[in-house]
């Protein structure tokens, strides 16, 4: 990878402040004002649902399917290192190989996702979750960043390399 392209790397990697300073601003000013509030529309599919969600956090709902759970503390720790590593993964594919700016911005919406939910845990004590869809599940910025990214990421890779076998590269 050229220098410029690391460069270019780097300064979608600056995207992340960006992305964790909105989903914060946002869960703030929910937490804040609506509470309580509740708006839904087309008979549930989509719609406005705040709630602190600290039932269902990440590895607890898998977790509780098999009668078990962890403590909030104990899961910032499994979050901080799932972060730390998929992060340096991340990096470090972004900065060896040719996966483009795709990659990069996938990279860094879900690594930002990740900073979000390590920030939930730690402030909230759980997710503010404020968008409720389909009758059932109330998410989030985080969330539909997690999603994206990892999608994101996902097809460029899989792309890239099929793209790499065709031209044998």
């Amino acid at each position: 990878m050229s220098r410029t392209k690391r460069y270019e790397t780097v300064r979608l990697f600056g995207l992340i402040p960006l992305i964790v300073s909105l989903d914060m601003a946002v869960k703030l000013i929910v937490t804040r004002f609506f509470m309580g509030t509740k708006l839904l529309l087309f008979g549930g599919i989509i719609g406005f649902k705040p709630h602190i969600n600290r039932e269902q956090m990440g590895i607890n709902m898998e977790l509780s399917r098999l009668g078990m759970s962890i403590s909030n503390e104990a899961n910032i720790v499994v979050n901080i290192l799932i972060l730390i590593t998929v992060g340096a993964l991340l990096w470090r594919l972004n900065y060896k190989r040719i996966y483009g700016k795709p990659f990069a911005v996938g990279s860094a919406i879900g690594i930002a996702s990740c900073i979000c939910s390590l920030y939930d845990k730690i402030i909230w004590g759980g997710s503010p979750d404020y968008i409720y869809l389909l009758n059932k599940y109330i998410i989030d910025l985080k969330d539909i960043g997690l999603v994206t990214g990892s999608l994101i990421c996902v097809i460029t890779f899989f792309k890239t390399e099929r793209d790499r076998k065709k031209t044998g590269k």
